[in-house]
């Protein structure tokens, strides 16, 4: 037993000084899973889009077809700035706007007087969603102007000829609200909804949905945690090439001393480096702190296994140099099908079942559902019995590996 604590010590004593390494191991998960976030919160918002309109004509219709596209929602989607038509045409032009709208003079004469007259609105074609809406809405105005022409054309013509210096009098205010009430009251028998009853089914509730980001963040621990791992199965080539292997193989005890102790050691720079990336995930997301501790301990265990894999691995070539490439190499498609690139989730569904019976990706599934879960450990005791025996087993077969011939070479 103390042996095993003497051999995590000394690891840990060396690992803990290549500060590099720890740089890499934090630096590249933490950068790739802050431009992901940042792409996935950039693109949560709702798309604004600019209209610039000159209005030439500066009467009460053409304010009301101004003041149409401020209202409400549409408002929030659509910015209404007032030009004069040579900035209006220039900013077009360069794409500093998704439309432009000119409203002629004379268009509230020729409304009223039901004559044709011509807007112009020019679009910008380098985007799609937003020219569309403009487009869509100025025919609707159109539309619903020409209707309101034709029921309530005199009301409209009182009104705009009308001149108050102290504002409207009860009189004048009466007088319109009766024609237009007689108006709408005329034609309400014709427009009256047929009797069709409406019948609103709630739906059941259910959970609310992770943000897209969130889903991220299982895959870039993992990210961590397999940069370490195969960085640290490195270590027994360091071993060796020291030449201090060789007493442990005739020693049973210790070897499985040594060998627990590099586990240990592992553990602690899981833990740290593993623990650092979730206390932020956990911050930015607003994640449950009752599933910080369950959610370390098991990346910390499936760290512990996917270093001892990484050694035995490397145990097989002949030099470190070509046991490191290989591992490297492997690494990358662990990373692509095991959702730290991408969530399990958004990948096609072959891939994603190959990525969930890879170690890592077995370990982001896990990890994922203890994030969205509604209480903490939420994962299985099957699930952890298979972690467990995933690093057991890479632990012995490192043990194996080393009595073989791998310490004597």
């Amino acid at each position: 037993m103390n042996f095993l604590f003497a051999s995590m010590r000394k690891d840990l004593g060396r690992w803990i000084k290549d500060r590099t390494a720890m740089f890499i191991w934090l630096g590249i998960p933490f950068l790739i899973g802050v431009l992901i976030t940042s792409m996935m919160d950039s693109g949560s918002g709702t798309p604004t889009g600019t209209l610039l309109m000159t209005d030439e004509d500066k009467t009460f219709i053409s304010g009301l077809v101004v003041g149409a596209f401020s209202q409400d929602q549409l408002g929030d989607l659509i910015m209404v700035e007032q030009v004069d038509a040579g900035e209006g045409l220039q900013r077009i032009n360069d794409g500093d706007a998704s439309g432009f709208l000119t409203i002629p003079e004379g268009f509230q004469d020729a409304f009223l007087q039901e004559s044709p007259i011509t807007l112009t609105l020019m679009t910008n074609p380098s985007q799609i969603i937003l020219p569309g809406i403009i487009t869509d809405v100025t025919e609707i105005l159109l539309d619903l102007g020409f209707y309101l022409q034709r029921l309530l054309g005199p009301e409209i013509r009182t009104i705009v000829d009308s001149e108050f210096e102290d504002g409207p009098s009860d009189a004048f205010i009466s007088g319109i609200s009766v024609g237009i009430n007689q108006k709408i009251s005329g034609i309400a028998d014709r427009v009256t909804t047929p009797p069709i009853e409406l019948e609103i089914v709630e739906p059941p509730p259910s959970e609310p949905r992770p943000d897209l980001a969130l889903l991220f963040l299982p895959g870039i621990v993992l990210m961590a945690v397999l940069f370490a791992a195969n960085s640290l199965a490195g270590d027994y080539w360091t071993e060796r090439n020291k030449r201090t292997l060789r007493r442990l193989v005739t020693a049973p005890d210790a070897l499985f001393g040594f060998v627990g102790g590099k586990a240990l050691a592992v553990f602690v720079i899981m833990v740290a480096i593993a623990g650092l990336v979730l206390i932020a995930g956990f911050t930015y997301h607003g994640v449950s702190w009752a599933k910080l501790f369950s959610s370390l301990l098991w990346v910390s265990l499936g760290g512990i296994g996917l270093f001892a894999w990484f050694a035995a691995l490397q145990m097989l070539f002949p030099s470190s140099r070509s046991a490191n490439l290989v591992t490297t190499i492997l690494m990358f498609p662990l990373l692509m099908m095991g959702g730290s690139f991408f969530p399990l989730e958004a990948l096609p569904d072959w891939i994603a079942n190959i990525g969930r019976l890879s170690p890592n990706g077995f370990i982001v599934e896990q990890l994922s559902a203890e994030f969205t879960s509604a209480t903490s450990w939420s994962i299985s005791a099957r699930s952890w019995l298979i972690l467990l025996a995933m690093t057991v087993s890479g632990l012995l077969v490192s043990v194996w590996r080393l009595r073989s011939g791998f310490a004597r070479g």
